[in-house]
This record gives C-alpha cells, structure tokens and sequence, in this order.
C-alpha cells in the first residue's frame, strides 16, 4: 500500500489568517476534502495544493498535523492533537464520484454504498473546434501571479471561445485544457441545467411544489434563491453560519437545510444560498428515480454524454446527496461547452440538449433579483464597467471560479484559480478585474 504522511507544522507563520474560519472540524474537514478531490481527480501534487489552495486554512490550524495520503485506497486523513484527543478527518475517493467527506461512516461502509452502481468508464472528453489566434494576449488575467499566495489572484488556467471556436488559452505549469477543475458554486448553474432537463422530460415542473420537513416552496423559488429557509451564506456579525457546518458538521446536507427555521415567505425576497441549491439538488434525485444511479445517469448520459464531456464527476455527501450546489469537476475545455450551450440556445452539434425556453425564460431572465436568473448570475457590473454588453450572465464559484458568457459577442471565457485570502476578502474588486480582462479580449477580438 502506498502511503505518504507528512508533518505540517511551518505554515501558519507565511499566511494571513484574518477571517479564516477557526473551527478545527471545518479547517480539517474541508482541508482534507480539498486535498482528496484535488489531488485524485484534478491531478494536482500535494504540495502544491497545500501551498496554492488551502494554505490558510491549514495555517489557522493550532498545533502539529499529521497529513496521510494513501495512493492504494485513494483516500486523504488530517490529524492533529486537542486537548490530548487526536481529531482526524478523511476524505476517500470513490471511482466516478469523487472524494466524501467521512463523518458517521468508515471508508469501507461509504464504498459498500455504491458497490453496486454502473458508471461510464472514463474517457478523453470529444475535442472543441480550434481556430487559435497568437494574436490574443491572456497576459492581464495571470497579472498578480508573481505575487505571493495571499495577494494572488491566483490564475491556473484561462481559455477563451468565439464564435464555437477555442481561439485563446493559458495555463500555469500544473493545468491543461484538459485538467479537470472543481466548480465550486458554478455546479450551481449545472444543477439550474439538470432541472431544465428533467422539466423538459415531465418529471418536474416550474411551480411544482415541494415540501422538505416544515418548508414548501416551488421549484422556481428554488431556481430564484427564494426558498424562504433562514440562510447565512457568510458569517454574520454574531459569527453565526450554515455553509461550513453543513458541509463539515454533518454528512447529510439536505437534513441540514430541513431542519433551519423559516425567515421570508418563498418567492417574496432573493437570499444567495448554497443550502437552497442543496435542496434542489435533492429534488432532482427524487424526480430522476430516487438514488445515485439515477442521478449520475441523468448526469453522464442525458446531458455530459451529449456534449462530448466524458469524464467529469458531480461529488456526493455521506448520505448520498448530490453536491449540487458546489462540487462539480469538468475539464477547462468542458468548462467552455456548458457556456457555448447558452449561445447555442440549447442545442449542441443539432441536438437539443435542454430546451431554448428553459434557458432564455427561466435561468438567463430576473428572477426574484435583477442580477440573478435561474442558478445564473445575471449583469451585475453594468455600473463600474458600462461597456460590458448587457447579456453578459456567468457561472461564478468559490475563490475565482467563472465561466462567462456573452450571446451577442458570440463569446466564452473560463477563468479558474484559487484567488489568495486577501483578493477572496476584496471579490467585488476581484470581480470587477476579471470582467476588465473579459473587455479586454473583446478588444483585441474586434480589432
């Protein structure tokens, strides 16, 4: 069995720690599942997640870790001592799901769960046409690179496409277009997608309503980010949360989101909330057929399948949930398709993959806010830059993650890092510097 411990004890020193949560299970829960899904899926060395990714958060951690990487079982442990009791977390990869976060299970019951599933094998995703322009410099979006980790923006790879072809790309040394890279909450806008499809084949519909414990809403209040469920996407002033406990308190997500009280009548106001996508995703599972099987099934065969994306992976918690609203892997190349099919209305090669209407009327229209559609960031940054064309809408995730799509410029740019702790407290400027850098290759595109 081959296993690599390592000792981290220097880090802390080198970072800044400012607004890092402080919770030890959520540092080494959400450290090791970085470190598992990462490692194992994106094909990033260990060092440099640890110095790239999560430096923070293993830095805010108190004491000695103990860092287990087993390249046999394909899992990840952190360890580290309190009060005299070691407190360890792991993180196992299973074959086309991804890493899990244990928390009630051991590795060997979370396998057992889907012992019994058929996945597609893997497979180089279908190429995208190429029509490559050395003209088309990427240079603005790899500018603060030099900088050290914390005042990084941090880019790992950009890629562009016009007109459906791929015209420009830009790696660092560790990823390549086909580099399968993590959502964070662009899963989102694929969870947003999936609804569509199964809107599209009867089994859902937009003023469906559901019910999880006490709460009712329709799928279009969930679609808006209008579930009526008291949220707190970031800490409070009280410190108060619900993102980091429901992924590293508990293994069951959707039980999490149930149990919260009510705070506004659903459809009545917009509130940005991963656990509303939680329960969205729960939706679908029950609308595909009710397990994993169905649900990967409508993922891989109804919607990557078509597409040409071969090989991406849509993460479950213990308790089977989709991890709809953050944990979606495709490659960067993969990453330019699902924008391309926003240009395309749908269609992708004369296929209709998710109706026309779904898209235009439901996820790229105002939802409940104007700068919010279905799953969908709508243009929210007409104010500080007035040339950005208005149908610009994008998929944003966690520490600079975006696909940005533009119809009326025939346009689609993948932008994908880790943005430093100081960058990731400063987004509306780290936004703004990103949507700069799209006007910028329209610029040179327009010449």
């Amino acid at each position: 069995m081959k296993k690599t411990n390592f000792l981290l004890g220097s880090i802390a020193s080198v970072v800044l720690l400012s607004g890092c949560n402080s919770d030890i299970n959520v540092l080494l829960g959400y450290s090791a599942n970085q470190l598992c899904s990462r490692h194992f899926i994106s094909e990033e060395p260990i060092e440099f997640i640890k110095q790239r990714v999560i430096p923070e958060a293993l830095g805010a951690v108190q004491g000695e870790l103990q860092l287990d990487v087993d390249s046999t079982a394909k899992q990840v442990s952190l360890s580290t001592q309190i009060d005299g009791t070691t407190l360890t977390r792991t993180s196992v990869f299973r074959e086309g799901l991804g890493c899990t976060l244990l928390h009630d299970l051991s590795p060997a019951q979370l396998h057992a769960q889907t012992a019994d599933l058929d996945f597609p094998a893997p497979s180089p995703s279908t190429p995208i046409d190429k029509a490559l322009r050395p003209d088309i410099s990427l240079d603005s979006f790899f500018a603060t690179n030099h900088k050290g980790y914390t005042w990084s923006d941090n880019t790992f790879a950009v890629a562009v496409m016009h007109k459906g072809h791929l015209v420009a790309q830009q790696y660092d040394e560790f990823h390549n277009g086909g580099s399968r890279m993590l959502s964070w909450s662009m899963a989102k806008t694929l969870t947003g997608l999936m609804t569509g499809l199964l809107v599209d084949q009867g089994k859902l519909t937009l003023e469906q309503p559901l019910r999880f414990g006490e709460h009712v809403m329709t799928v279009k209040n969930l679609m808006n980010m209008s579930s009526g469920v008291k949220w707190a996407e970031t800490p409070d002033i009280h410190g108060y949360e619900d993102l980091a406990p429901m992924w590293y308190h508990t293994g069951d997500s959707v039980n999490y989101v149930t149990q919260l009280p009510k705070d506004y009548e659903p459809g009545s106001k917009f509130e940005y909330a991963t656990g509303t996508t939680q329960l969205l995703s729960s939706a679908l599972m029950d609308a595909s057929g009710g397990d994993i099987q169905s649900l990967n099934n409508l993922y891989q065969k109804h919607f990557f399948a078509p597409l040409g994306i071969n090989n991406a992976i849509a993460e479950f918690d213990e308790a089977g949930n989709l991890r709809g609203g953050a944990r979606v892997f495709l490659s960067v190349h993969d990453w330019l398709k699902i924008g391309q099919l926003f240009i395309n209305n749908g269609r992708w090669q004369g296929e209709q993959v998710v109706s026309e209407a779904w898209l235009k009327e439901v996820m790229m229209s105002n939802g409940v806010d104007k700068h919010y559609g279905g799953q969908l960031w709508l243009n929210d940054m007409s104010f500080w830059l007035p040339k950005l064309p208005k149908d610009t809408v994008s998929l944003r995730g966690h520490r600079g993650q975006y696909v940005v799509i533009i119809p009326s410029k025939q346009l689609v740019v993948v932008r994908l890092g880790a943005y430093g702790a100081v960058v990731n407290q400063h987004l509306g400027l780290a936004n703004k510097r990103l949507f700069k850098s799209v006007l910028d290759v329209i610029e040179q595109l327009e010449k």
